[in-house]
């Protein structure tokens, strides 16, 4: 038998099983876990105090292409000291009064969960969360306002095992 005619079907199913494989995997890994929870951070105006790292899944169930459902591990670090940088919120007149205000209160839930920390303080966070796939790539999707017609919607359905951002 001619070897250059195995070779086609051998190729054909070699090119069908990278198909199959790459299809899998456009599921989300710790790096765009981490990015996820930083981009969560900087939304909630957190990111030039708190950064996330060393992600770990513990489970991720597929809801379908587009979603996950993930628990993992991860670290928050310090970038500075929380007692510091509240005081420069406090002081810094170029911010309007209600951003100010809107950053001390975040700032004090922070300490609260936290309490008084310095810069690379370190902080374990386990947190079961839904990943969404989207324009921007995996996000976690912001919960849901009630409409005004007192019809309530879904929200997203992100929880932490502990008190953790």
């Amino acid at each position: 038998m001619n070897p250059s005619l195995l070779r086609a079907p051998i190729a054909l199913c070699t090119l069908a099983l990278l198909v199959l494989l790459s299809a899998c995997g456009n599921a989300p890994d710790n790096d765009v876990i981490r990015d996820a929870l930083n981009r969560e951070l900087k939304e909630a105006h957190l990111d030039a105090l708190l950064e996330a790292d060393d992600v770990e899944i513990a489970d991720r169930q597929q809801q379908d292409d587009d979603h996950y459902t993930l628990a993992v591990s991860y670290t928050l670090r310090a970038k500075r000291d929380l007692s510091d940088y509240s005081k420069e919120i406090k002081n810094d007149e170029d911010r309007d009064a209600m951003d100010r205000f809107a950053m001390i209160m975040a700032l004090a839930a922070v300490r609260v969960q936290f309490g008084d920390f310095a810069k690379d303080d370190h902080f374990t966070q386990e947190r079961r969360l839904n990943l969404e796939h989207g324009e921007d790539g995996w996000v976690i999707p912001r919960p849901q306002r009630p409409a005004q017609d007192g019809n309530k919607k879904q929200d997203a359905g992100n929880s932490q095992t502990d008190a953790g951002i």
